[in-house]
């Protein structure tokens, strides 16, 4: 799928098809929820197809386009972070092995069973361990013909330098707030969500149209986190909503956190005034701002860029929030 605000990007990827100039390995970067993996995928389809439109977007007729919409064409490749599989946690630790990508190397050695190219795509690349990100460079080194490796991530500076040198960039960027809102009220269920959700929502997500889809299906997290970063406030005891937070995805509450210590900052260098994700929170987050030391601040946001840095580490998340919440209380 070629989202409306990939547009700008599907006409590069067209014209590189044109003129046969595909490099053999792409990045593709931007903040989460850009599509990136869709248009990944897009990309795969087009260069599959057999008999690809004027635009070189996959036809959806031909018997290789029958393969792919069913997820069985044989010279495509679809690599994402899992967990051991000898994990028994609710939330295990997600990475991309060597094993894997051993494997994926070897497939993409092998004669195309179509005759034309072999694709692989590697989503979420920023979590190949270093054994895995070292064993893909040999075949990033020397691809062989027709091989299309394709990248996605949204914390380049995560990959090796190795690996982001060999491949070819193509960054996403966010859409208009007017076209992402359209994009918005078109694609959400529920017709009671009013303008001013999606916008908040939209504020949350950085700009990101697919993330706020996701902000907006993921109200109970979001809910437990705002209560747990405003409870000094409210007069609760905020290690209450540790274990309640331990339920949830790391990274993506983790990302929640950060937003609101973003949001802090602003609060303190730009006035109450500033532009904030936690708009509804506004005046509990001003009230905290009043009695916080910057400094503990910045320290706050590095302590959560350590643990984002280091999430494909197991711990016990029930005292990385526990650590974490207090932290914030002792700003």
């Amino acid at each position: 799928m070629i989202y409306p605000w990939q547009q700008t990007q599907w006409l590069q990827i067209s014209q590189l098809i044109k003129v046969e100039r595909l490099p053999h390995a792409m990045l593709l970067l931007g903040n989460q929820g850009l599509g990136k993996t869709d248009f990944a995928s897009s990309m795969a389809h087009a260069v599959l197809c057999q008999q690809p439109a004027a635009d070189f977007k996959a036809c959806g007729l031909c018997k290789s386009c029958q393969l792919l919409f069913a997820d069985t064409h044989p010279d495509l490749y679809h690599l994402k972070p899992a967990a051991p599989p000898t994990s028994k946690s609710k939330n295990p630790v997600l990475s991309i092995r060597i094993d894997d990508i051993r494997v994926l190397c070897n497939k993409l050695n092998q004669t195309s069973q179509y005759g034309g190219y072999r694709v692989a795509i590697i989503d979420q690349a920023e979590l190949l361990t270093i054994s895995a990100a070292n064993s893909l460079l040999k075949t990033l080194e020397e691809p062989g013909q027709d091989v299309l490796i394709l990248l996605t991530t949204s914390r380049p500076h995560r990959l090796p330098v190795t690996i982001r040198s060999r491949c070819q960039v193509l960054r996403f960027t966010e859409p208009d707030e007017k076209q992402a809102l359209d994009w918005l009220q078109t694609s959400q269920q529920d017709e009671q969500t009013s303008v001013n959700q999606l916008q908040q929502a939209l504020k949350h997500a950085h700009g990101s149209p697919l993330a706020a889809l996701i902000h907006l299906q993921e109200e109970e997290r979001h809910q437990i986190l705002a209560e747990a970063m405003t409870a000094a406030v409210s007069g609760k005891n905020t290690l209450d909503y540790a274990a309640k937070l331990a339920k949830f995805a790391k990274i993506q509450t983790l990302e929640s956190m950060l937003g609101w210590a973003s949001d802090l900052t602003r609060l303190l260098s730009c006035g109450p005034d500033a532009t904030i994700s936690n708009e509804l929170h506004r005046i509990k987050l001003q009230a905290i701002a009043k009695k916080v030391d910057q400094q503990r601040v910045f320290r706050f946001h590095d302590q959560i860029n350590f643990n984002l840095l280091h999430s494909s580490i197991a711990v016990n998340e029930q005292l990385l929030w526990e650590n974490l919440l207090l932290s914030w209380d002792n700003l």
